[in-house]
């Protein structure tokens, strides 16, 4: 009897060190991407390439809706040097789609840009790629598409 009790113990004991060092649940990485993805949008809509660039990975690239590409420093001198201002940024429709430490995450967005006198109105559809580094998310790739009404 007390060796079937230790065993229990035991088994008990694995059972919990095997439980706290598992992976966070795919509902805590998605809430997680969704999270940062928010972060984006504030980083942006504030041109704050400080936040931007903790969100971003070395090897970030960007596909612009135009076909240009950009890197990680091109990107963050874009938002830097930036004039125009947000009075509207936001997404929809996100899915976030995890394959272990990598994840990839669709959406629509629609954006009110004041340039100037001028206020564009815009609506398209993005995909970004964040990995999992050391512990933290990065996004390490985007596009952007405008739907033209």
């Amino acid at each position: 009897m007390r060796s079937a009790a230790i065993s229990i113990i035991w088994l008990t004991m694995m059972c919990l060190a095997t439980a706290a060092q598992s992976p966070k649940s795919a509902n805590d990485e998605t809430g997680q991407i969704m999270a940062l993805e928010s972060a984006w949008n504030q980083a942006e809509v504030q041109h704050d390439t400080r936040a931007m660039g903790m969100l971003l990975g070395e090897t970030y690239t960007y596909t612009d809706s135009d076909g240009s590409v950009l890197n990680k420093n091109q990107w963050l001198a874009l938002m830097k040097k930036e004039t125009a201002s947000f009075e509207q940024l936001g997404n929809s429709g996100i899915k976030v789609y995890l394959y272990g430490s990598v994840a990839m995450v669709t959406g629509g967005y629609r954006e009110r840009v004041r340039q100037k006198r001028n206020v564009i109105v815009r609506s398209g559809r993005f995909i970004d790629v964040w990995i999992k580094q050391n512990g933290y998310w990065k996004c390490v790739g985007g596009q952007a598409t405008l739907i033209i009404p």
